[in-house]
């Protein structure tokens, strides 16, 4: 199996996680340059960070998901660590770090094999015993036999288990992979939160947006505290709630600011425990401040929801500041829409709570029964069934339509379709050759779909494989 074909599969079986609550969290840490993202790369099976040969590349927290033998967890990799500066860089990656370990369950402590141990390592090895969380020693670049032997000198630090693996190459990875969930206790991604049955709505967005006077609006009771100060909102609330003979759960969950501006150690555990439970939820709903518009931060948030499979509802909020005013709300409106185009026309509400009893959930309200017809259509969308014999009748057409380019100047031929998986939708197209269409005619290919059926803010991924080659040979995107 090819390194493309594994990140499908990896990718394939993360959307399996348990959905009774949280993932566990593992969190990467060292000193600069010992391998940290080189690791996170090769637990999670996709190239998500930077790697180079210099100390403090990573400089904020990076997420992904890692799965084994059919369970996973949330791995976090960390910027390089530093315990004797206190000021500048090192300090905010300090924080950084100290946030990620906080909310941990499992601590990966990275050491270079190839060079001795520093006072740093020493410093840090320390730190780890006083924060009580249980570790792993992961002694990395053991590219050989003599490197991993010299492993045995970690035990030395007094920490836990003492695993030797060559993260750019692999060796050993099955191994860490074993140890890793061996830690982590079977039952704990079910334990930490008792979540209500129904569909899962999440409310994302940057702190003082609005999500909390929205679901207590929903609600009509002060089920969450409504402040002006941002970050009041900590940890995600999950509240049971019946909609239309429906059962909902509304999920509050802090306002998610850019990692530069997060000074608190508070409001970092928030980001890491909203991002969790974005693992956790089907739909998540993009709380948009209408008279701020959207920001880089609400693009980033949208994206990480749809690369997780998530289907995505736009909430413009606090449209009455906008609305009074023909072109500032035409802009508006015209700037969400193209600023969120990589979603994929996703179904946007203008929304407003308003009066004196807003917060508490007793104000005038205006489109919140939208946000959540908008969040049962894409959930009913998120999990379509799409018919093969219809789905070959739209690929035929796409075709007539507009032919597949030459792949090395050869003539493409696609044969068939079929959904082989929903939530999110995977279509798979046998072809004569695989990974043989480009990249602008797959989204071609992902647009008429999406039209057809009605598929809006929901990422749809597309498996392109070669007849009679069964897996050996495919490539997926989600688009």
């Amino acid at each position: 199996m090819d390194d493309e074909e594994q990140d499908v599969d990896d990718e394939l079986e993360a959307s399996t996680a348990s959905e009774t609550g949280p993932l566990p969290l593992v969190a990467i840490v060292g000193r600069p340059n010992v391998g940290k993202s080189t690791l996170f790369n090769r637990l999670v099976g996709k190239r998500q960070a930077i790697v180079e040969d210099r100390p403090g590349v990573t400089r904020d927290r990076l997420y992904g998901v890692a799965t084994w033998l059919e369970r996973s967890c949330m791995v976090v990799d960390t910027g390089g660590l530093e315990p004797d500066l206190d000021t500048g860089l090192p300090a905010h990656i300090r924080q950084q770090v100290e946030a990620a370990l906080a909310e941990a369950d499992l601590v990966l402590f990275t050491v270079d094999v190839a060079a001795e141990l520093s006072g740093v390592d020493l410093e840090i090895a320390a730190w780890l015993r006083r924060a009580g969380k249980p570790v792993i020693v992961v002694g990395n670049k053991a590219d050989n036999p003599r490197r991993e032997l010299a492993t045995a000198a970690l035990h030395e630090l007094g920490l836990g288990p003492v695993v030797a693996v060559s993260a750019a190459h692999g060796r050993n990875a099955a191994e860490l992979c074993d140890a890793v969930f061996q830690a982590i206790p079977v039952d704990l991604a079910g334990s930490a939160v008792e979540i209500p049955p129904g569909l899962r709505i999440a409310f994302l967005g940057r702190p003082n947006a609005g999500k909390s006077t929205l679901i207590n609006a929903l609600m009509r009771e002060p089920r969450v505290i409504v402040d002006d100060t941002p970050g009041t909102t900590r940890d995600p609330i999950h509240l049971a709630f019946r909609w239309r003979e429906r059962d909902l759960v509304l999920i509050d969950t802090a306002g998610l600011r850019r990692r530069k501006q997060v000074a608190r150690a508070m409001e970092q555990l928030a980001a890491i425990k909203s991002i969790r439970t974005m693992e956790q939820t089907q739909i998540v709903v993009l709380v948009i401040d209408a008279e701020q518009g959207v920001t880089d931060q609400d693009q980033r948030i949208a994206r990480m929801a749809f690369e997780r499979g998530k289907g995505v509802v736009v909430a413009l909020h606090k449209w009455d500041l906008v609305v009074n005013d023909k072109a500032a709300a035409s802009r508006c409106l015209a700037r969400a829409e193209a600023a969120l185009g990589f979603l994929e026309r996703p179904r946007l509400v203008k929304s407003s709570v308003l009066g004196s009893g807003r917060d508490v959930g007793q104000g005038r309200t205006h489109n919140l029964d939208a946000i959540l017809d908008a969040c049962v259509r894409t959930a009913a969308g998120l999990a379509k069934r799409i018919p093969t014999s219809a789905l070959n009748e739209e690929l035929r057409e796409a075709v007539i339509a507009h032919a597949p380019p030459l792949f090395r100047n050869q003539n493409v031929r696609l044969y068939f379709a079929t959904q082989a998986e929903c939530e999110p939708p995977l279509i798979v197209i046998s072809a004569n050759r695989g990974r043989c269409l480009e990249p602008a005619y797959e989204r071609y290919l992902l647009r008429r779909i999406r039209r057809r059926w009605d598929l809006r803010g929901i990422p749809i991924r597309l498996v392109v494989r070669r007849r009679g080659q069964g897996n050996s040979e495919r490539s997926g995107r989600a688009g």
